[in-house]
C-alpha cells in the first residue's frame, strides 16, 4: 500500500539521526546492520526496534535490492531529499549531462515533427519532457557546485587527517573528471548551447503556429532555457575558481612529496659512496672567486669612460607619393554601407562581403563585417542555425547566417 505523505513525514521527523546514518552508508546494507543502527540511533523507550524496522519497510524508506533479498538501500527520492537537507551533493559526470542533451535533442525533433503534422498531443508530451529534463540538468549542475564547495570546505577545515596525495587526488578528480569536461560541454560554443538554441526555436514555432495551446508550459520552457544558458556556465566557472588555487597548491605539494619519496627510495637502495659520487657536488670542482683588484676596477672604468658614443638614429623624413594603406582601408570601410544598400535585401551579409571582396584578408573582412553590423542605418537580423565557412584571402571565417532585409528609416537622409 502506498504510504500517505503525513505518515511518511511524521516517521521521518522522529527518526532523523537514523535516516541520516542509513544515507551515509555506501552501497547496500544488510538487515542485521539496519537493526543495529536502529538500536544505536533510535529511542527504544519510545518505540520498539521491531516496530521501527517494520515501519522502515512499510513506508518504503528502505527497499530491498532485489525481491526477497536481505540487503537494502534507501529509496532514491528520500536519499535526494536528505542530500539536499544536509547539503551532501554528488558531482555530475559529463556523460550524464550528455545524456540530458541527447534527451533534449530527441524531444526537439518530436516537437518539430508534431508542429509540421499539427499533432498537439505529441508536442505536449515532448514539451513536458523538455521541462523535466531541464529541471534535472539544472539540479545536477547545482549539485556539482555544492560538491565542489563541500570538498573545498573539507580541505580547509581538516588538513591533518588526510595525506597530501589523497587530498590532491580528490581535487584532481573533481577538476579533471567533472569540472573541466563539463565546461567544455556547456561553454558558449559547446554542444549544450547549440541544442538549447534549436530547442528554443522549435518551441517558438509551436507557439507561433498555434499547435500547442497551453502557452504557459512553452513560456516556462523558454524561461528555463534562458536561465540554463546564464547559470550553467556561471556555476561551473565558480566551481573552477574555487578549485584552481587548491589544485595548484596541492600539485606542488604532491610533486615535492613525490620527489622526496623517490630520493629516499634511491638512498635506501644505493650505497653511501655511490650516492656521494652521483648526487653530491665535489668541493674540488667549486670555483673560488676573489674580489677584483684596484687595477682591474680602474681598467673597467677607463673602458666605460673612453667608449665611443653611439649616434642617435636618423629619422627618414622624405615624402612618399603612394597612398597609405590604412587610408585606403578607411575609405573602403566608409563606402561599404552604401554599396550594401544598393543590393538589399541580403540574406547572408558575411557571404556577400567575402564574395564581393575576395582580395580582402581576414582582419579586413572582420572590420567590414563590424562596420555593417553596427551601422545604425541598417536593419540587421541574426538568424542563428548551422555554422558556415567563408573563405578570405588568408584564412577562413566561421559564422552563422546574418541577414539585412532593408535599410533603416534614416538610410537616405
Amino acid at each position: 500500500m502506498q504510504p500517505t505523505p503525513k505518515r511518511f513525514f511524521d516517521f521521518c521527523a522522529g527518526h532523523v539521526p537514523l535516516l541520516h546514518a542509513i544515507s551515509q552508508k555506501p552501497g547496500d546494507i544488510s538487515e542485521a546492520q539496519v537493526r543495529q543502527m536502529i538500536r544505536t540511533f533510535s529511542d527504544i523507550t519510545a518505540e520498539q526496534p521491531q516496530t521501527t524496522w517494520e515501519r522502515l519497510t512499510e513506508l518504503q524508506v528502505i527497499v530491498p535490492v532485489e525481491q526477497d533479498s536481505s540487503h537494502y538501500v534507501m529509496s532514491q527520492p528520500l536519499l535526494h531529499l536528505l542530500n539536499f537537507l544536509y547539503n551532501d551533493a554528488v558531482p555530475t559526470s559529463p556523460e550524464i549531462i550528455q545524456g540530458y542533451i541527447a534527451a533534449l535533442e530527441s524531444a526537439r525533433k518530436r516537437i518539430g515533427l508534431g508542429v509540421e503534422a499539427g499533432d498537439a498531443l505529441s508536442v505536449a508530451m515532448a514539451t513536458n519532457e523538455i521541462d523535466h529534463t531541464l529541471r534535472r540538468m539544472q539540479d545536477d549542475l547545482d549539485a556539482t557546485h555544492r560538491a565542489v564547495l563541500a570538498e573545498v570546505a573539507r580541505y580547509k577545515a581538516d588538513r591533518t587527517s588526510v595525506s597530501v596525495r589523497e587530498r590532491y587526488l580528490r581535487i584532481l578528480t573533481l577538476m579533471d573528471q567533472y569540472v573541466h569536461p563539463l565546461v567544455e560541454i556547456i561553454r558558449v560554443d559547446g554542444l549544450l548551447e547549440s541544442t538549447l538554441m534549436e530547442t528554443d526555436m522549435v518551441l517558438r514555432a509551436a507557439r507561433e503556429q498555434g499547435v500547442y495551446v497551453e502557452l504557459g508550459m512553452v513560456e516556462r520552457n523558454e524561461r528555463q532555457i534562458r536561465v540554463m544558458r546564464r547559470r550553467a556556465i556561471h556555476t561551473l566557472n565558480e566551481s573552477r575558481k574555487e578549485l584552481q588555487p587548491l589544485y595548484d597548491v596541492l600539485r606542488r605539494s604532491s610533486a615535492i612529496a613525490h620527489g622526496a619519496t623517490l630520493a629516499l627510495g634511491r638512498l635506501r637502495q644505493m650505497k653511501l659512496e655511490d650516492w656521494v659520487n652521483m648526487y653530491v657536488t665535489p668541493t674540488t670542482n667549486a670555483r673560488i672567486e676573489v674580489p677584483p683588484t684596484e687595477e682591474v676596477l680602474r681598467r673597467i672604468v677607463d673602458e666605460v669612460v673612453n667608449h665611443p658614443p653611439i649616434p642617435p638614429p636618423v629619422l627618414n623624413t622624405t615624402e612618399n607619393g603612394d597612398t597609405p594603406p590604412d587610408y585606403v582601408r578607411l575609405l573602403w570601410l566608409n563606402e561599404l554601407p552604401n554599396l550594401l544598400s544598393e543590393e538589399l535585401p541580403v540574406k547572408d551579409v558575411t557571404g556577400w562581403l567575402t564574395g564581393n571582396f575576395p582580395e580582402k584578408g581576414t582582419s579586413d573582412a572582420l572590420l567590414g563585417l563590424s562596420k555593417l553590423l553596427f551601422d545604425p542605418k541598417l536593419d540587421v537580423e541574426f538568424k542563428g542555425g548551422k555554422m558556415k565557412q567563408y573563405r578570405t584571402r588568408d584564412g577562413v571565417l566561421e559564422a552563422s547566417a546574418i541577414a539585412i532585409n532593408k535599410a533603416g528609416p534614416g538610410a537616405n537622409t
